[in-house]
């Protein structure tokens, strides 16, 4: 057993540690958000950010709290947040983290920083991806609207993505900007420009996907985790990179589409790896809700590992 992999064991045993798999029922996607869940005016994310592009401004952006997390809306200027390992620990493998929100919003706490945060702890140099979103109401109220839209246009089956909106074709655009950007400055965070990838969740996993098929050589991932994503909406590249896909059984929003990705990364003769696990609803992100999908970080660790992506390249 490496070193790499222990750690990965034990930081999955602390994720669950006094907790116990709770069997789920799978529920219905409530348009209605809990009464608690009014979000809370911020302060923007106090981070080093890195804009992708001279588009847009952050003075458009609207950063709220809700139990549980930070998000932000109405972006208009993509940009990259860099979570570093610590020094001396770095592995030479950069991972760009999409959260996701329905281009609505982006959960920055629980799918952004909450995972970048776990991966740099196991030696991988991570970007929060903040991309373009559909423009929302300053009044926070919108939430309740905007979920009961997102529950209406819902994919009834759950094996297929979320509806075109004006942001995703902008959004699919900044994913691949972040990778083209990271490899262009390689060497400035030690990384080693063949082992950059992204993972991504639930819209920020349409992202993903967008950038797992729709790049160019500046562009390419080297590999992308799908957690709770659509389907690829263009064919799978003959030279597509190895793909990692994640959901829970009870989504109800995207419960099957990660067993069409599975399909067709297989029948393209592309590596894939896919989990569905029994419970977890949908947005677990990097929670821990004492369901097995607790478990996906620690195994798409093991599957980073896996493939060559854990071990020290040698750079600084």
């Amino acid at each position: 057993m490496t070193k790499t992999f222990a750690k990965i064991l034990m930081l999955a045993s602390v994720c669950v540690t006094g907790t116990a798999f709770a069997q789920a029922t799978p529920k219905p996607f409530n348009p209605a958000p809990p009464t608690d869940m009014t979000p809370t005016t911020t302060t923007p994310l106090d981070l080093k950010q890195i804009p992708l592009a001279s588009v847009g401004s952050t003075a458009s952006e609207n950063w709220e709290t809700v139990p549980g997390d930070l998000i932000v809306r109405n972006t208009t200027q993509p940009a990259i947040y860099p979570i570093l390992p610590k020094a001396g620990t770095a592995n030479g493998t950069a991972i760009v983290v999409a959260a996701g929100g329905g281009y609505m919003v982006q959960s920055i706490g629980n799918e952004g920083l909450g995972t970048a945060k776990y991966f740099a702890d196991l030696g991988y140099t991570c970007f929060v991806l903040k991309y373009r979103l559909n423009p929302t109401p300053k009044d926070p109220s919108f939430l309740a609207e905007g979920m009961a839209k997102m529950a209406a246009s819902a994919p009834k089956t759950g094996d297929s993505g979320p509806p075109p909106s004006p942001a995703m074709a902008l959004a699919g655009a900044d994913g691949l900007a972040a990778v083209a950007y990271i490899r262009a400055h390689a060497a400035e965070y030690g990384i080693d420009p063949q082992r950059i990838g992204i993972v991504g969740f639930s819209a920020g996993a349409s992202v993903a996907m967008n950038v797992a098929t729709a790049y160019n050589a500046e562009s390419r991932p080297n590999f992308a985790g799908i957690i709770y994503g659509p389907p690829p909406a263009l064919a799978v590249p003959s030279d597509a990179p190895p793909l990692f896909a994640a959901v829970a059984a009870d989504d109800p929003l995207l419960g099957r589409a990660s067993l069409v990705t599975y399909d067709k990364w297989h029948a393209a003769g592309k590596s894939a790896e896919l989990h569905v696990y029994a419970a977890g609803g949908h947005g677990f992100g990097s929670r821990t809700q004492g369901t097995p999908s607790d478990l996906w970080s620690a195994e798409f660790a093991a599957w980073l590992e896996f493939q060559g992506f854990a071990g020290t390249t040698g750079q600084p």
